[in-house]
C-alpha cells in the first residue's frame, strides 16, 4: 500500500522540478479537491458496513454503496465545478476534467471493491492485488510525462487507465452480474438515508478528517495563493507516505476488534504505537534535513522545515488511531467525533490565523497542535476504561 504514495510522491517530485511554481500551485489545489472528492463520496458509509453497529443492516451491502458513492460522487463534483473550479481559469479547469476519471476511480469503484473483499474477511488479497494494479497508472502517468511533456495528457491517461482497471475488477468479482435491479437497490438506499443518525457519525468523521488533513492546502491557497501552496503541498507529499501506515492499522484492526476478536491490550496497542510514531518522525527529520535539498528545486527549500514540524503529527496520531478504534468497540464513537470535529476547526482556524503571521509553517504547527489535543482528549476521556 506504500508503493502508489510513493510513486505518486516521484511524479510530483519530478512535476515540481519540470514545471512552474505557479502551475505546480495549481495543480496541488485541484489535487486537494479531488481528494475532498473522492474521500467524502460515500459519507463515510464503507466503514459503517464495515463496524459492529452497521454489518447487520439490511441495507448493508455492495448495491447500496455503489449507488449511494455514485450519486454522491456527482454533486460534489459539480457543486465543486460550478464554486470553485470554474471561475479559477482554464488551467484549473483541465487539471480538474482530467482528473475526474481518478476521483471516480478511487471514490466509487475502489470502495466497493475494499467493501466486498473486507466483508468476506479477504483485505489482504484486495491489498496485494490492488498494490500491483495501481502502480499501473502511475507508471504511465510518470512515463507519458517524461515523454510528451504534457502534465494534462499524463494525469487525464492515468486516470482513465485507473478507471478501466476498476471496472474491470469489479466485472470479474459478478458483481455487475448479480447487482439488483435499481427499484430494489434505490428502495434500500432509501432505507439507509432514513437511517441517517446510525451512520452519520462516520460521515462527520471524514469531515473531521479533513479539516485535520486537505482543509489547510485549501486555506493556504486562499491566505497565499499557489506559489505557497506549491512549496507548503511539497513538503506535505512526504506524509502521504506516512498517512497510508495510519490507513493500514484502521483497515486491518478496526473490523476485527469491532467483532469482538481478542488481540492486544489497549494499554499494549497505545505503547506500540507510540514508539511507532516516535520512529516514524525520526524519519522524517532525515528526509528533511538530508535528503530534501537533493529532491526538490531551490525555489521549494523552505518547505524542509514544513516537513520536519509537521512529521510530529505522527507521535500523535498513531496511537490516536488505536484510540478511536476502541471508541468504536465502547460504543462511545460519537464522543470522539465531537473531539474531531472542535479540534479540526481548532486546526482551520489556527490555520488561518497563523498564515499571514509565520507563513506556511503556521499550517504544520496548527495541524500538529490539534493532533496533540486530540490525544490528550482521548486519554482523558478514556482514563476510567483504560485504568
Amino acid at each position: 500500500m506504500v508503493l502508489t504514495p510513493a510513486f505518486n510522491m516521484l511524479f510530483m517530485v519530478i512535476v515540481a522540478r519540470e514545471v512552474d511554481v505557479q502551475v505546480y500551485g495549481s495543480l496541488a489545489y485541484v489535487l486537494a479537491l479531488i481528494s475532498l472528492l473522492s474521500g467524502f463520496s460515500d459519507l463515510g458509509l464503507r466503514d459503517y458496513f464495515l463496524s459492529k453497529g452497521g454489518v447487520s443492516k439490511r441495507y448493508a451491502n455492495a448495491n447500496s454503496l455503489f449507488l449511494c458513492s455514485s450519486a454522491l460522487f456527482l454533486l460534489i463534483a459539480a457543486l465543486q465545478y460550478f464554486l470553485w473550479i470554474r471561475s479559477g481559469g482554464d488551467l484549473l479547469t483541465y487539471f480538474f476534467l482530467a482528473l475526474l476519471a481518478e476521483g471516480c476511480a478511487l471514490g466509487v469503484l475502489h470502495k466497493v471493491l475494499y467493501y466486498k473483499y473486507q466483508s468476506e474477511n479477504r483485505l489482504p488479497l484486495f491489498s496485494k492485488a490492488d498494490a500491483a494494479l495501481k502502480i499501473i497508472p502511475v507508471s504511465i502517468k510518470i512515463i507519458a510525462f517524461l515523454l510528451w511533456r504534457d502534465l494534462i495528457l499524463a494525469l487525464f491517461l492515468a486516470g482513465a487507465s485507473m478507471f478501466i482497471i476498476y471496472t474491470v475488477w469489479l466485472f470479474r468479482t459478478g458483481f455487475f452480474v448479480n447487482f439488483k435491479g435499481f427499484f430494489e437497490a434505490g428502495a434500500e438506499c432509501g432505507s439507509l438515508l432514513k437511517d441517517w443518525r446510525s451512520w452519520g457519525v462516520f460521515s462527520v468523521s471524514f469531515l473531521s478528517f479533513f479539516l485535520f488533513f486537505g482543509a489547510d492546502k485549501l486555506v493556504v491557497q486562499f491566505v497565499l495563493g499557489a506559489e505557497q501552496l506549491a512549496v507548503y503541498s511539497a513538503a506535505m507529499a512526504f506524509m502521504a507516505i506516512g498517512q497510508i501506515a495510519v490507513g493500514v492499522l484502521w483497515s486491518l484492526y478496526m473490523p476485527r476488534l469491532s467483532r469482538g476478536e481478542e488481540l492486544w491490550s489497549y494499554k499494549k496497542f497505545i505503547a506500540i504505537l507510540g514508539f511507532l510514531g516516535v520512529l516514524a518522525f525520526g524519519a522524517y527529520q532525515i528526509v528533511s534535513f538530508w535528503a530534501y535539498g537533493y529532491i526538490y528545486p531551490d525555489a521549494y527549500q523552505y518547505g524542509a522545515y514544513v516537513l520536519s514540524l509537521a512529521s510530529l503529527y505522527f507521535v500523535f496520531r498513531l496511537p490516536n488511531v488505536v484510540m478511536e478504534i476502541f471508541y468504536i468497540v465502547d460504543g462511545r464513537y460519537a464522543v470522539f467525533v465531537k473531539m474531531r470535529i472542535i479540534l479540526g476547526v481548532f486546526a482551520v482556524v489556527g490555520c488561518i490565523l497563523l498564515l499571514p503571521l509565520i507563513g506556511i509553517i503556521g499550517a504544520a504547527l496548527s495541524l500538529v497542535a490539534a493532533e496533540l489535543l486530540l490525544m490528550v482528549g482521548s486519554v482523558l476521556g478514556r482514563r476510567r476504561l483504560s485504568c
